[in-house]
């Protein structure tokens, strides 16, 4: 999924024809958040990683497991701050008030009580992100320093990007029943020429919060905060994602992995969908459901020694954001 290729900006590909639109005189809303300085929000997150893979050949571990879930749950505090110079964007301060890792494996991973650690080494630390003009994150700062380990750094990282419900929307802003399509060139993986496409349609107009029909109306939330959320209404954006080649390349290989003497042969292939809900009086995401699934089989060859590794398997996600707080103008 988009997750592992970091915060980039997406290319708009096209809007529907006014055809595809439920009704020419449904508002036009814009999916962009519109955050304020002193604004203060709490999310809740968990995030899902199932691994199934193979290695043979150079730097295969034969002690390592095959099958792999990782589970990370998290509430994140995060605070608008004002902008950095004329020209410096939105900065949005991030605590990490819990987060815990569980790890499954179907063998001894020797790994696995480092890697709990370094998801536990965020709580109780701070992160910023900068956003642009059009709301994408365009610099982090904070993490160096409190997690070494790769998998808790791009965690840490990559959550925010859920929060960009309005990637390759129209500018003007999206209508009840249309559609549209954006590319995000999947940069990390070891297979060159790759995009994340995703086609995206407004669905429909309900409230953030509808009531749980199994309890009764007594054991709501009287918390003012829980109360404003369930009374917001939002917009609901249904996407599905691809991976695909727009065009044929002559070279798989990527050209970070070339500068480093590997070439890269084999396939990759993609699929994903996320129902995200967008509050239409600020724009920001209440909540998002995704899941999704990769399959690779790919090789990789050294220049130096002409020794190779093959890596094949499949990894299967979910994750869920939710907003669980909205402190409007914060302390």
């Amino acid at each position: 999924m988009p997750r592992a290729s970091g915060a980039q900006s997406p290319t708009p590909k096209k809007s529907a024809p006014a055809r595809e639109q439920k009704s020419a005189a449904s508002p036009r809303v814009s999916l962009s958040p519109r955050y304020v300085p002193g604004q203060v929000y709490r999310y809740a997150m968990e995030f899902e990683t199932s691994t199934s893979t193979t290695q043979s050949g150079f730097s295969a571990d034969p002690q390592g497991p095959s099958s792999l879930v990782i589970t990370w749950d998290a509430t994140i505090r995060m605070e608008v701050l004002p902008a950095e110079g004329a020209a410096g964007g939105i900065r949005l301060r991030t605590t990490y008030e819990k987060s815990a890792a569980n790890i499954r494996a179907d063998t001894f991973d020797p790994t696995a009580d480092a890697t709990i650690r370094q998801y536990k080494d965020l709580e109780g630390k701070v992160v910023e992100f900068t956003l642009d003009a059009a709301g994408k994150v365009k610099s982090v700062t904070g993490l160096e320093g409190i997690v070494a380990g790769e998998k808790a750094a791009q965690a840490a990282r990559d959550w925010i990007n859920h929060l960009d419900a309005g990637s390759g929307a129209p500018p003007g802003g999206v209508t009840v029943g249309e559609t549209w399509t954006s590319d995000q060139p999947a940069i990390s993986l070891p297979v060159a020429g790759l995009v994340w496409r995703t086609d995206s349609q407004y669905l429909r107009k309900e409230p953030c919060h509808p009531p749980n029909p199994d309890l009764p109306p007594s054991a709501a939330s009287t918390d003012s905060s829980a109360a404003g959320l369930a009374a917001e209404s939002c917009a609901v954006i249904l996407t599905h994602l691809n991976l695909v080649r727009p065009r044929p390349v002559r070279d798989a290989t990527p050209e970070d992995y070339r500068k480093n003497g590997v070439q890269t042969k084999g396939a990759w292939h993609g699929s994903g969908q996320s129902l995200i809900y967008v509050a239409l009086r600020s724009g920001a995401v209440v909540s998002v459901s995704q899941t999704g699934s990769e399959d690779m089989d790919v090789t990789l060859t050294s220049n130096h020694n002409n020794t190779s590794m093959r890596y094949a398997g499949t990894v299967q996600s979910r994750s869920q954001v939710e907003m669980i707080g909205d402190e409007g103008q914060g302390k």
